[in-house]
């Protein structure tokens, strides 16, 4: 899902009083400016207020990216006023919140659970898992990706040799944390592109102007680098 889609959806809740997390906090999308890039919106005691797309987008490709997003960390700060792009994403059907440490995180799910303008509350096993990835991502040091067309048989050699089960992700994904590597598995079938089976380390950069082949995984875009006896997944 890109972020127009999201801003299409939101544009959905327009004249619904939303609910915040946090009590009393509550607020009415009143419109969405699509020129300007900015909602409008009322506090629950009556002020109308702005706030740019920019910082739902910020939230959006945190969700994206990470198994969770604390608002506060994404938008480089706390206050009341990140209470509000929280609040609006927290009342789209496909994200639900949690705590951790006390404070509350937003996490996407992989099918609307709730219907647009409520909250839900994310199911406290569900949050367990959530929780783990992210203390698991902390601890990351790298990621590599394997990409191949036989997924069972390369999971079960992964786990012969480690003796760690891989755990599903998503249907033909697997993944698995080992001295602070994530290691993802994901079937070729699943890639929109055709890309040559293999181990593939991810590292950030710039667009790799050499590289004509894109793919999306994980809720990430990925330009593919084949050269020089590297395999080579950069983010985008």
């Amino acid at each position: 899902m890109t972020f127009d889609e999201v801003i299409n959806d939101i544009e959905k809740m327009i004249g619904l009083e939303l609910e915040s997390i946090k009590a009393g906090a509550n607020i009415t999308l009143t419109g969405i400016d699509k020129i300007a890039k900015r909602i409008e919106l009322m506090t629950s005691v009556g002020k109308i207020k702005t706030r740019p797309f920019s910082e739902l987008e910020k939230i959006w490709n945190t969700l994206c990216s990470s198994p969770a997003a604390h608002v506060d960390s994404v938008l480089g700060g706390s206050g009341s006023s990140r209470n509000q792009p929280e609040t609006v994403m927290a009342n789209l059907p496909y994200v639900e919140w949690f705590f951790l440490n006390g404070k509350k995180h937003l996490a996407l799910v992989k099918e609307s659970a709730h219907g647009y303008g409520t909250l839900l509350k994310m199911d406290e096993l569900a949050a367990i898992e959530i929780k783990d990835k992210l203390l698991n991502a902390a601890n990351t040091a790298c990621e590599v990706v394997v990409i191949t067309e036989n997924i069972k048989e390369t999971a079960y050699a992964y786990e012969k040799v480690t003796g760690i089960p891989l755990y599903p992700v998503s249907p033909g994904v697997y993944e698995q944390y080992k001295d602070k590597v994530r290691f993802i598995f994901v079937s070729k079938s699943n890639l929109d592109n055709q890309v040559k089976p293999g181990t593939y380390i991810v590292v950030s950069g710039g667009s790799n102007k050499g590289s004509e082949q894109t793919i999306h995984l994980d809720g990430r875009e990925f330009q593919v680098f084949c050269e020089g006896g590297i395999q080579v997944l950069v983010t985008l």
